[in-house]
C-alpha cells in the first residue's frame, strides 16, 4: 500500500499533504483509525511515537508524569499497541488538547540508552517519505533490534594451550590436546576443531594443560594492514587539499574521487579523517560489502585510534554495544556496510563512500534505500562535504560531475604498484577448437598460473558463479532440475552432494534417478566455483587453492579469515565470485584470471553493460599492486564487446561516452527517475488481476511519466511467490516523486486479492 502524504523528498517533486498522526486507543482493533472528535479544553502531554507500521507515521500516545521532564524526540519507547507491547521512537511532543471523547494510552517505559541524534532522525524522515516508506518502518530498519531491546554482550571465552605444561594426561586428552592451535582460539571454534565436548576441555585447564580466559569485549579478528607511512603524491594532495577547504569551512560539498586501481584513494581517506578528527569532528566510512572491511578496518587502525567497525556479522549484544559506544561519542571514526550510514554519530564532520558504483548499497528489502544517495543528502543537512570514491565511476555519479553537480578528483598514477595490469584476452571459440572440447579453462590461464607457483607469487581467479555446476538435466529426456520455489534451475554443490536453489536456499540431495523419465542419465553441465577450484588444483602441481564465496564464508567472521590466511602466504591462488573483486590489496598478486568474463552481458538488465564493465575493471586492477608487474587474464566468448575492451585497453571513456548516449536515448538513468511497481503473491490469477487493476490507476495518475507494463517479473515465480511487475519512467526523480505523489492523492494502490505491493524508488533490480 503507498502511503498517503509522502512530504517533499527531492527537487522538483510536487508538495502533497503531511503524513497524519493517528491516536492509540485501548478498545480498537491493531490498525483501526480512530474518527476525528471535537477538541476537549484540556491540553495534555502528548508524544507521537513511530512504531513499526507501514502506512503511518506516527500514533499519539499520553506522557506518564514520570517521564514529562525527561522525554525527548529520537528516543526509544515502549508502548500499548493492539493487544500487545511495541518500541518505537519519538518523533514529535507537544501539549495539546486530545480528541474529546477518546482515551488515549500511555507510554510505557523508555530506555535510557537509546536516543537518535536529531541530525540522523531528520536523514530517516527524509528517507522515509522519498522511498515511501512509514518512518516507523525505516526507523526499525536503521536502528537495529538488538539496540530496541537492550541486547547485552555475552561473555566469551577463548582457550589457550601451555607451552610447557609437563603434567600427565589421558591418551584422549594428550589427542585433543595436539589438536589446538597455538594461539588464543573462540571455544566454540576449539570444541569444532578438536572434535571434544566443553567437559573435557574444561578438565584440561583443571590439569594445568591449558588457559580458559573470559572476555566481554567486542570479538573482532583484527587484520595485519600494509605500511603506509609515507608521504602523498602531488595528485593525492590536491585531492586532500580540495576536500580539506570545505572541511575547515564546515560546509556541504559533494566530491567524485575518480582514481584507477591502486591509486592511494585510501591514503586520502585517512588523511581527510585525520583532519576531520583533529578538528573535533567525526567520520562515517561506508564499504559496499562484509569482505572488504576486515582489510581496510586495518588500515584505518594504523592512524586511528578510536574506531568501531559496522555490520551484520557480529553478534546481537556486540551490535547494541557497538550502537551505545558510538552514541556515546567514545568513537572517531565508523568503517562498515550500508546500515553504518545510521551509526549514532553525536558530531558527523565527513562521510566517505568507498565504491560508490557497487549495487549492495541498494537495499532490496523495505526500506529501499540507497546508501551512496542518502549519504549526499545527510551530508546537506548537517553541512559535511561528502567524498564517492571509486575506480570505476556510476554513470549516475560520472554524469553529476560533467554536469557540474560533483566535483571531480582525479588520481592517475599507482603510486605504489607501478603500471596497470598487462591484458591478455582469450576468444573461447578459437580455445574450444584446439582442445576439441568445451573448454572451461584456458591454457594460457593454466600456464601463467604454473608460473605464478613457481616464481613464489599469488594469483586470484575470478567466476561469478558458485558452486560445482549450476544445471542437472537428463540426457534421456532434457530434463532439468527446477527449484519448487523459483522459476531457477538448481545448482549441484559436489561436497555436499546437494542441489541447491541460490535464491530462496531450497536443498536436496541429488537424486539418482531422473524425476521426469526415471532413468539413471543425469548430468551436470557447466561451471562454478567449487568445480573451478578442484579444476586449478588438480591441474596445476603443488598450487595451493582458497575458494572465497557464499558456501565458504558461511562462519563467523569467514571473510576475515580467509582473507587474512590469503595475505600470510597460506594460499597461491585465491578463487572466488565477485567478493574477490574489488577493494583488496594483496601486493604479492601478479596474475588474474576472469572465467566467463562476458557472461553477465546476457542478462535483461538496462545495467548489464555498467556492471560488466565495473566487474572486469575492479578485478583486473587487483594485479600487479605490489613492486611486480601484473597480468590479467580474461576469458570470453565475445572478446570485442564494449565492457570488455575499454575495461581492459584502460578506456573507461570511450565506455562511458557510449553508454550514456544509449541512456539518453532510451530514456533511463541518469536521464529520467525510475519507479517499480511489484505485484506478487503465492495465486497466479490474483496477481495478475491485481496488477491489471492497478494499472488503472497508474495510467490516471501518469501525466509526463511513461507506464511501462504491468506484465510478469523476469523472474515471475520466486521464493514461492508469482510476480508482475510495472515499470514508471519519469523525466527527472523529482518528477518520479510528482507521479507518486499524485498515485497517492488518487487514493494509491491498496492490497487486493492478498496480493502484496511494494514500491521501489530508483530500483536497481529491474527483473
Amino acid at each position: 500500500m503507498t502511503k498517503t502524504g509522502a512530504g517533499e523528498p527531492g527537487p522538483g517533486a510536487g508538495k502533497v499533504p503531511e503524513q497524519q498522526r493517528f491516536i492509540a486507543e485501548p478498545d480498537r482493533a491493531e490498525g483501526d483509525v480512530a474518527d476525528p472528535h471535537p477538541q476537549s479544553p484540556d491540553p495534555r502531554l502528548l508524544a507521537d511515537v513511530a512504531l513499526d507500521v507501514p502506512g503511518r507515521d506516527s500514533y499519539s500516545y499520553l506522557v506518564p508524569d514520570a517521564l514529562a521532564g525527561d522525554l525527548a524526540v529520537g528516543d526509544c519507547v515502549l508502548v500499548p499497541f493492539g493487544r500487545r507491547s511495541e518500541r518505537g521512537f519519538v518523533c514529535a511532543i507537544e501539549r495539546r488538547a486530545p480528541p474529546a471523547g477518546v482515551t488515549l494510552k500511555t507510554i510505557a517505559s523508555r530506555r535510557d540508552d537509546v536516543r537518535l541524534p536529531a541530525g540522523l532522525l531528520g536523514l530517516i524522515r527524509w528517507g522515509a517519505r522519498y522511498y515511501r516508506c512509514s518512518l516507523g518502518e525505516f526507523l526499525a530498519a536503521a536502528v537495529p533490534a538488538p539496540v530496541r531491546d537492550g541486547a547485552r554482550m555475552e561473555v566469551a571465552r577463548t582457550v589457550e594451550p601451555i607451552a610447557d605444561f609437563a603434567g600427565t594426561l589421558t591418551k584422549r586428552q594428550r589427542e585433543v590436546l595436539a589438536k589446538l592451535p597455538a594461539a588464543a582460539t573462540p571455544f566454540a571454534d576449539v570444541l569444532r576443531l578438536a572434535g571434544t565436548t566443553a567437559g573435557t576441555i574444561e578438565r584440561l585447564a583443571e590439569a594445568g594443560a591449558l588457559r580458559i580466559a573470559s572476555t566481554s569485549g567486542i570479538q573482532e579478528l583484527r587484520l595485519a594492514a600494509r605500511d603506509e607511512d609515507f608521504p602523498l603524491t602531488a595528485e593525492q594532495q590536491t585531492a586532500v587539499d580540495a576536500v580539506g577547504e570545505a572541511l575547515a569551512a564546515g560546509r556541504h560539498e559533494p566530491f567524485l574521487l575518480y582514481g584507477v586501481t591502486g591509486s592511494g584513494k585510501t591514503l586520502v581517506y585517512l588523511e581527510l579523517a585525520r583532519r576531520t578528527i583533529a578538528a573535533g569532528k567525526q567520520v562515517l566510512l561506508l564499504l559496499p560489502e562484509i569482505a572488504l572491511t576486515p582489510q581496510l578496518a586495518a588500515r584505518v587502525r594504523r592512524r586511528i585510534e578510536r574506531v568501531a567497525v559496522w555490520h551484520s556479522g557480529f553478534t546481537d549484544g556486540e551490535r547494541a554495544e557497538q550502537w551505545r559506544r558510538v552514541a556515546r561519542g567514545d568513537v572517531d571514526l565508523v568503517v562498515g556496510t550500508r546500515s553504518a550510514l545510521f551509526a549514532p554519530l553525536p558530531r558527523p564532520g565527513l562521510i566517505i563512500v568507498d565504491e560508490e558504483h557497487e549495487q549492495s548499497y541498494k537495499q532490496e528489502s523495505v526500506p529501499r534505500y540507497h546508501a551512496r544517495d542518502l549519504a549526499m543528502v545527510y551530508g546537506g543537512q548537517i553541512g559535511a562535504p561528502v567524498l564517492l570514491g571509486s575506480a570505476t565511476p556510476s554513470l549516475e555519479s560520472v554524469h553529476n560531475g560533467r554536469a557540474g553537480r560533483y566535483r571531480v578528483l582525479t588520481l592517475r598514477q599507482r603510486p605504489l604498484g607501478g603500471k596497470l595490469p598487462t591484458p591478455i584476452v582469450i576468444d573461447m571459440r578459437e580455445e574450444c577448437q584446439a582442445q576439441h572440447k568445451r573448454a572451461e579453462v584456458s591454457r594460457e590461464l593454466m600456464t601463467r598460473l604454473r608460473a605464478v607457483r613457481a616464481a613464489g607469487e599469488q594469483a586470484i581467479v575470478l567466476l561469478n558463479r558458485r558452486g560445482w555446476s549450476p544445471v542437472v538435466s537428463c540426457q534421456e529426456c532434457g530434463h532439468t532440475l527446477m527449484c519448487p520455489n523459483c522459476d531457477i534451475s538448481l545448482t549441484w554443490h559436489k561436497g555436499a552432494n546437494r542441489v541447491r536453489c541460490h535464491y530462496c536456499d531450497h536443498s536436496t540431495a541429488l537424486p539418482k534417478r531422473c524425476p521426469a523419465c526415471q532413468q539413471e542419465a543425469l548430468s551436470t553441465f557447466g561451471l562454478g566455483t567449487e568445480q573451478l577450484a578442484a579444476v586449478l588444483a588438480a591441474e596445476v602441481p603443488d598450487l595451493r587453492v582458497l575458494r572465497v564465496d557464499a558456501d565458504t564464508v558461511g562462519e563467523r567472521q569467514g571473510h576475515a579469515k580467509l582473507f587474512g590466511a590469503f595475505a600470510e602466504g597460506a594460499a597461491d591462488c585465491l578463487v572466488g565470485t565477485q567478493m574477490v573483486a574489488k577493494g583488496l590489496d594483496f601486493p604479492r598478486v601478479t596474475l588474474v584470471g576472469i572465467v566467463c568474463a562476458d557472461r553477465g552481458l546476457s542478462v535483461p538488465d538496462f545495467r548489464a553493460a555498467e556492471r560488466t564493465f565495473q566487474l572486469i575493471a575492479q578485478v583486473s586492477g587487483r594485479a600487479g599492486r605490489g613492486e611486480r608487474p601484473g597480468t590479467v587474464v580474461v576469458q570470453a566468448f565475445d572478446v570485442h564487446a564494449l565492457p570488455l575492451t575499454a575495461a581492459l585497453e584502460h578506456t573507461p571513456r570511450r565506455f562511458y561516452d557510449s553508454e550514456l548516449q544509449l541512456r539518453r536515448e532510451y530514456g533511463y538513468p541518469p536521464f529520467s527517475g525510475l519507479v517499480r511497481i511489484l505485484w506478487s503473491g503465492p495465486d497466479a490469477v490474483k496477481v495478475q488481476l491485481a496488477a491489471e487493476e492497478h494499472a488503472l490507476a497508474l495510467k490516471a495518475a501518469a501525466g509526463d511519466a511513461t507506464i511501462l507494463g504491468p506484465n510478469p517479473a523476469g523472474l515471475s515465480f520466486l521464493k514461492g511467490q508469482h510476480r508482475w511487475h510495472a515499470l514508471i519512467k519519469a523525466p527527472s526523480r523529482g518528477a518520479a516523486q510528482a507521479f507518486l505523489g499524485r498515485l497517492d492523492q488518487a487514493g494509491g494502490l491498496s492490497a487486493k486479492h492478498a496480493v502484496r505491493v511494494a514500491i521501489d524508488v530508483d530500483p536497481y533490480q529491474t527483473t
